[in-house]
């Protein structure tokens, strides 16, 4: 091993696996009774104006209930009654019908004589009784003042999901309708209903779940699964809740595929993977969608509806993707008379069951697939019946640090709405068309290791919000998010009218419950965390690969090792490294990001600060929320202190006197003692709650006691091996642990990309003599599949191992490159396999990711080679220009040096590391499987999983351009 290599040199054990699920606590903990026997009668003795009823109540149920579905709230209200040692006696507490009352409207009236409940249907009736509990939970005593309360639901339809239910997707591909688990219990619906859920959504898909009349070629159903299902749909209807169905559909097919061979008039335009578009411009494909809906309601009485994602999620019909469109039906017409005959089709199947029943069209990224203007126009032509759901979020901007920045959805710390979200809810108002509206309640992916985020004023303005663009409905989260705890009580209130006049208002009303008269105290909590949530760094991919969800546990390196970080929402990856720039998007720079996240934990402090103030014999509920709070304040102390870890140990690489490097690595080592602390805090956290550090879409643990122990012995040992080995090294001008990392030394690869007088005369013309006069280097390194992965999910659950080069395969992609005062340019090259076409069908893409920054904020260009002029950009997009002559393709990208972030120059530039690679599918080769993609890199490929935005991209493993300044300087350049 060399010197160099010093600080890579200790290897550390490999982290323990997630607790199985059979020693998963939510069962336990979520089914647990609602009320328990607390401290109850502190509050104020009675008043004048108020009702006594210190001497106990007596239940009389006069609303007519023919079915019982008032059994459970009945008994909810004497468990209630008995928690706070509330007896029998002489006080009537009456529940009675009347008239003019809408769903779930209710009028509470405290008189001399008792109480009544009034409500025009049975869960009116439900809502009431709830909101009574409350109303005396406030008080903190026996008694009411006289008055009448009347509320009635402007969010009509409040959809939640199981917390730890299986999401039905790789890799486990669970299937919650073909086990034998109860994931509706007594237990947590009551606890769902006093959250004012009224709608729960779980994951089919119809070929697995229905036998269909009109293609029989897709399966004969599954009388197990719809079985389950009429089970769970009655059982959630005695809290009344109802079930709703979320799918994708109608599923686009395999070209091969039977139902294709049968009825060829169903295909419609081709799609990646050799797979077909089911084309709903076709007699048979809206007859199939019709027969499909009106089988499942059919098949299953009392179903709420069905929520479906009909555009830019996966492949359905014809306009569902960004593809050309080559169907013969769909090509003339507008993408939205396509979108509205699908849902039509569906609307008219379920409506001909269950005219009750409400179909949600969802177009999750319509925005994307389709443009701002189309998206738009769809919202206006949306069929009867048929409900819109967007994401309140997507499209929005917010502005952080004086400047605005782009953002997509799965927000909770931004208000919203996007220009996008009122557009399409102002033209669907016009068109009768009831509006929905995607959020998440409890966490989001900013943080999605708590039960919930604590900021119920942020919801507050979220809701009001909806409620001034006529939002009727709202999905309250999606794999994750929906927790019952502060935050869906908060929506639960919020849903309803009249609206409360402040959130001052709002905030002490809902504290009161719980709180009594610390209440105050908390909603100066409360809102000492919002305001610091609000400056969670807009960047989407902070969220998808941050150190917010479990930065607790991730090890920390002082010698660099450009390990990739894991995605925050998947358990199966390795865990994260070193390479935490990638958690940073181009619209922020990484001192920004960590002022951003300074500015969230010192908010936070204050907030936890009130909270350990509190005195008092608290509720299951308050001390569970205490909780939460303190460990998410550790996790966002963590997150911090990961990044500057990075940071400074950044500017240890460039340390020119022995005093600041000495000065550096003090630093870095106080960080290190303070993670040690901040993962024995949390340990005692996890202890008295058990659900901290479960991610619902990762479908188990990211952090657990086991694990933090793991990290605080990794710490340790860094401490104790990797500091000492680089102190032994203060006073040398590079530290030899740092060589490689500054693009020095004699292992690196590296391209020497020599600067020209006018790059982008190069750069507009591929073919230009000139190219060949500077170096061409070849990406001679190769990955495929191993075989006996064949059998899983490709790419999602696979991984790449490098190989010899395939017997079989394409030639190798070819690049130079070349600079200027303004920018870099770059020269693809590749051979076709025969003629003077562009080769590979669309799958075959390349990748160039550069890195102008060593902490990692690595830019990505996507080009797919039969497309050239589809090209990505994390900024924006480069200019491109393509030339085939023959059997060779040319094609020359410009990246100007300010897209990088970085300033012009003339003179000599720091070398940047970079890699280019190209996917090629299919192959067929004895090395990898058949019809599976094969990796061809210039840099080495190590073992690598893919991740959702990076694809299969290996930063360990980069080369180096080498700016050198004329052409004539010698480089020592190894392509």
């Amino acid at each position: 091993m060399t010197e160099a290599n010093v600080g890579m040199s200790h290897q550390y054990p490999e982290p323990p696996e997630p607790p199985p699920e059979a020693e998963w606590p939510f069962e336990e903990e979520l089914t647990k009774p609602l009320h328990v026997a607390m401290p109850f009668g502190d509050g104020p003795a009675p008043a004048e104006d108020e009702l006594d009823f210190r001497g106990g109540i007596a239940l009389t149920r006069r609303f007519p209930d023919p079915d019982c579905r008032l059994d459970t709230a009945y008994a909810d209200f004497g468990e209630f009654s008995a928690s706070i040692a509330l007896g029998n006696g002489p006080t009537p507490v009456v529940t009675e019908l009347a008239s003019g009352y809408t769903k779930e409207e209710y009028r509470i009236s405290v008189g001399t004589g008792g109480i009544t409940v009034a409500a025009g249907e049975t869960e009116g009736i439900r809502r009431g009784l709830i909101h009574l509990e409350e109303m005396i939970l406030a008080r903190r005593n026996w008694c009411l003042p006289y008055g009448a309360t009347r509320r009635k639901p402007s969010i009509r339809t409040r959809l939640s999901r199981c917390f730890h239910g299986p999401i039905n997707r790789p890799p486990k591909c669970r299937d919650e309708l073909l086990d034998e688990n109860d994931y509706y219990a007594d237990g947590y619906l009551n606890r769902l209903a006093h959250h004012g859920i009224n709608g729960l959504w779980m994951t089919i898909r119809f070929s697995d779940l229905i036998a269909s009349k009109v293609l029989p070629e897709l399966g004969s159903g599954s009388p197990r699964r719809l079985e389950k299902l009429r089970r769970n749909v009655r059982q959630c209807a005695r809290y009344g809740i109802k079930l709703y169905p979320f799918c994708i559909e109608p599923a686009a097919l395999s070209a091969e595929s039977p139902v294709l061979k049968a009825h060829p008039g169903l295909k419609g335009s081709d799609a990646m993977g050799n797979r077909a578009l089911f084309c709903t411009s076709s007699a048979i494909g809206q007859a199939y969608l019709e027969d499909a809906t009106r089988t499942l309601f059919s098949e299953v009485p009392g179903l709420g509806g069905l929520i479906c994602i009909p555009v830019g999620e996966r492949f359905t019909h014809c306009y569902s993707g960004r593809l050309a469109i080559n169907c013969p039906r769909c090509s003339s017409r507008e993408p939205w008379e396509v979108l509205a005959d699908t849902l039509a089709a569906m609307e008219r199947g379920m409506h001909g069951v269950d005219p009750e029943a409400e179909l949600i069209a969802w177009p999750y990224s319509q925005l994307v697939v389709w443009g701002a203007q189309a998206t738009e126009t769809a919202a206006g032509h949306m069929p009867a019946k048929v409900i819109l759901q967007h994401n309140f979020e997507t499209g929005g901007k917010v502005k952080q640090l004086g400047k605005w920045r782009p953002l997509w959805d799965y927000w909770l710390s931004w208000v919203g709405p996007s220009r996008n979200f009122k557009v399409c809810a102002t033209a669907a108002r016009r068109n009768g068309t009831r509006m929905f509206a995607k959020l998440q309640t409890s966490c989001s992916h900013e943080v999605a290791t708590t039960q919930y985020v604590p900021v119920p004023g942020i919801l507050y303005r979220k809701y009001k919000r909806m409620r001034a663009l006529g939002v009727s409905g709202v999905m309250q989260g999606w794999y994750f998010g929906n927790y019952p705890g502060i935050m869906t009580r908060a929506s639960r209130v919020l849903s309803f009218s009249p609206f409360p006049r402040t959130e001052r208002e709002f905030l002490l009303a809902l504290a009161a419950p719980a709180w009594g008269s610390h209440a105050p105290r908390m909603v100066e909590a409360w809102e000492h965390f919002a305001d610091g949530y609000s400056h969670y760094p807009g960047a989407q991919v902070f969220g998808y690969y941050g150190p917010m969800h479990d930065g607790v546990v991730w090890p920390l390196y002082l010698g660099p090792r450009h390990l990739p970080l894991a995605p925050t929402w998947r358990i199966v990856h390795p865990m994260s490294g070193d390479q935490v720039g990638e958690c940073i998007s181009a619209h922020f720079e990484y001192r920004e990001v960590l002022a951003l996240c300074k500015l969230l934990r010192d908010h936070w402090r204050k907030g936890t600060a009130i909270i350990r103030q509190l005195e008092g014999s608290f509720s299951a509920e308050c001390r569970q929320e205490i909780n939460v709070a303190l460990a998410l304040g550790v996790q966002f102390d963590s997150a911090y202190n990961i990044l500057l870890f990075y940071q400074l140990r950044d500017q240890l690489a460039d340390a020119g006197s022995r005093q600041a490097q000495l000065a550096l690595l003090e630093k870095l080592r106080g960080l290190v003692l303070a993670e040690i602390e901040n993962d024995r805090v949390l340990l005692e956290l996890c202890a008295e709650n058990r659900t901290l550090g479960f991610h619902s879409e990762a479908e188990g643990y990211k952090y657990f006691p086991e694990k933090i122990r793991w990290r605080m012995g990794q710490l340790q040992s860094l401490l104790e091996v990797e500091f000492p080995k680089v102190a032994s090294q203060v006073g040398r001008y590079p530290m030899p642990s740092f060589e490689n990392y500054v693009g020095k030394g004699d292992s690196i690869q590296a391209y020497p990309c020599r600067r020209v007088s006018d790059g982008d005369q190069l750069g507009r013309t591929p073919f230009d003599p000139e190219w060949d006069g500077h170096a061409t280097t070849v990406c001679r390194f190769w990955a495929a599949p191993r075989a006996s992965e064949a059998a899983q999910p490709f790419p999602f659950n696979s991984t790449l191992y490098p190989v010899a080069e395939p017997k079989n395969a394409p030639p190798p992609l070819a690049w130079r490159a070349v600079w200027d005062e303004r920018a870099v340019h770059v020269c693809l090259i590749w051979q076709a396999e025969a003629g003077p076409v562009v080769p590979g069908p669309d799958d075959d893409e390349i990748r160039i990711t550069l890195e102008p920054d060593r902490l990692g904020v690595g830019r990505s260009i996507v080009i797919r080679k039969s497309q050239p002029e589809l090209a990505a950009f994390w900024a924006e997009k480069p200019t491109i220009f393509f030339e085939s002559r023959g059997a060779e393709a040319r094609l020359t990208l410009t990246v100007p040096f300010d897209q990088l972030g970085l300033p012009p120059s003339s003179g000599r530039r720091l070398p940047m590391r970079i890699n280019v690679s190209c996917f090629f599918t299919p192959i067929t080769d004895p090395l990898c499987f058949t019809g599976e993609p094969l990796l061809n890199s210039w840099a080495p490929s190590r073992r690598t999983m893919p991740r959702n935005l990076f694809g299969y991209t290996d930063p360990g493993t980069y080369g180096w351009l080498q700016f050198n300044v004329n052409s004539t300087e010698e480089d020592g350049a190894q392509p």
